[in-house]
């Protein structure tokens, strides 16, 4: 598990078990590592490389038929567990029409190596595994259940001969365990797949976590940090979700998944917090905003808080009318060069009478926005107007503004977005020593805020793993701060 383990394990009605801190603990402070029982695609994925997880085009393994992308990954450890299993059971991947659709066939592949984790690791699988909550009952009412059965359970059990090592109701534990607990992690192959952690699945979640994790891509291995400082005997808090979405789209996004309600603090308020990620602006009056009258209940009525006006709308068109313009701003990712910026642009202007301008939907738009600048053709930051540059500092401050509250301290997304605020902020000082408006002396002044936003930028975003994006970003902001710093030694 790593030196560090500055953790204790408990249990409660409301957690099941978790993690508290068994000391105070720093921000920043390594609280412990784990390293994944297994790891492997995520259900529907497209046909990937069983080791590197690349996309494949029938490439096949040479020993058990099934997708790789070469001899080394024929070779790799990673396909070994599944490769004996399907040469002996004479059970080949049977290769699609089309080789970017989903794979159904890939769906056993995590479980099964679950399931042989399991005979090479009895202890850890007893004490850490086991306890896991599958939630059984819950998973058979869905859709997802009939899949797994076919997909996933009989398959290994009939198909691939393994009725003598395991039995049916376990493999659709194990399928459980794998839906309720794992996590998501990045892939070299560009693709997510997931990875199931003894410690990290334990920690209780929050819509404002207290811990920040990092995988590092090599073996996988996970780093888990206080993201504030946190006393001795404070629960570890993970995000199980994506931090910038409204309440409803989270809560029922927690209940789909892992089969809970939050009601956390953020939650709890209509304004989550104050940052308004939920609010919607009143189209019946000047001032009003629509809040929901009980965002605990995602069947609640949403209100205007004006007193004079009795504008009311329903959960299911607040639902449905999120859904359409998340899909719309989804389909914003396709665009390239200027048009993912323009577009995105005038999306914003489609919305603004209609959200707040702090809005999740919106917000998310503003820090994309916040990162092309600067970096698309015809938006290159030495072509950038003042006006514009000015604009690229207003989302990266907004974006901030929120993180500060629903996720404080040294996160990935606060190190990326320090990083984008210190190159408006350095280009606008410059603008105005080059047009006579401040002096030497002022310009050597306000270029001190950039060089401390790339600081911290690196601080954080240099713990990353070091070919991920964050972290080449990371040893950027390093490499830009030393310049800086020597260009006004310069001055």
């Amino acid at each position: 598990m790593g030196e560090a383990c500055h953790y204790d394990v408990l249990q409660n009605e409301k957690f099941g078990r978790y993690l508290v801190a068994n000391k105070d603990l720093e921000s920043a402070e390594l609280i412990f590592t784990d390293k994944p029982f297994a790891v492997g695609p995520k259900p529907d994925t497209p046909p990937l490389c069983l080791s590197c997880y690349c996309p494949v085009d029938n490439t096949l393994c040479s020993k058990c038929g099934w997708p790789v992308c070469g001899a080394e990954c024929e070779a790799a450890p990673a396909h070994a567990p599944e490769c004996t299993v399907f040469a002996a059971a004479k059970v080949r991947y049977q290769s699609p029409s089309d080789w970017t659709a989903a794979s159904p066939q890939l769906d056993c592949i995590t479980p099964l190596r679950l399931l042989l984790a399991k005979e090479q690791d009895p202890d850890t699988w007893k004490r850490d595994l086991e306890p896991m909550e599958a939630h059984t009952e819950a998973r058979r009412q869905r859709p997802t259940w009939a899949a797994d059965q076919v997909n996933v359970v009989d398959f290994l059990i009939d198909h691939c001969k393994l009725g003598a090592r395991f039995d049916k109701e376990l493999v659709q534990r194990v399928c459980g365990i794998l839906e309720v607990n794992s996590v998501e992690i990045p892939s070299r192959g560009g693709y997510s797949v997931r990875a199931i952690y003894p410690r990290l699945a334990i920690a209780a979640h929050s819509c404002v976590p207290n811990i920040v994790h990092t995988i590092l891509h090599n073996d996988c291995q996970v780093q888990v940090r206080a993201a504030v400082p946190i006393k001795s005997g404070e629960p570890l808090h993970l995000c199980y979700t994506y931090a910038l979405s409204p309440t409803l789209v989270r809560r029922e996004y927690l209940m789909e998944s892992k089969f809970f309600n939050c009601e956390c603090p953020r939650c709890a308020d209509p304004t989550e917090l104050g940052t308004h990620l939920s609010t919607l602006k009143c189209q019946k009056c000047d001032n009003g905003i629509i809040i929901s009258s009980n965002p605990l209940d995602n069947e609640a009525t949403w209100k205007c808080t004006e007193k004079k006006c009795e504008f009311k709308t329903s959960s299911a068109a607040m639902r449905k009318m999120l859904a359409v313009v998340q899909a719309e701003v989804d389909q914003l990712d396709a665009l390239e060069g200027a048009q993912a910026i323009e577009v995105r642009e005038a999306t914003l202007n489609k919305y603004k009478s209609v959200f707040h301008p702090r809005h999740a939907i919106l917000l998310g738009v503003k820090q994309a926005l916040a990162q092309l600048y600067g970096r698309v053709e015809g938006y290159s930051l030495d072509e950038l107007p003042d006006l514009v540059l000015e604009r690229k500092a207003e989302f990266c401050r907004l974006v901030l503004s929120a993180l500060d509250v629903i996720m404080p301290g040294e996160s990935r997304m606060r190190g990326m977005m320090l990083y984008e605020l210190h190159a408006p902020i350095m280009f606008l000082a410059r603008s105005e020593y080059s047009a006579g408006l401040i002096d030497q002396d002022k310009l050597k002044e306000r270029l001190q805020e950039p060089i401390k936003l790339l600081e911290v930028s690196a601080k954080i975003l240099t713990r990353e793993d070091p070919q991920s994006p964050e972290g080449i970003t990371g040893q950027i902001a390093l490499q830009s701060m030393e310049q800086l710093k020597a260009s006004l030694e310069c001055l």
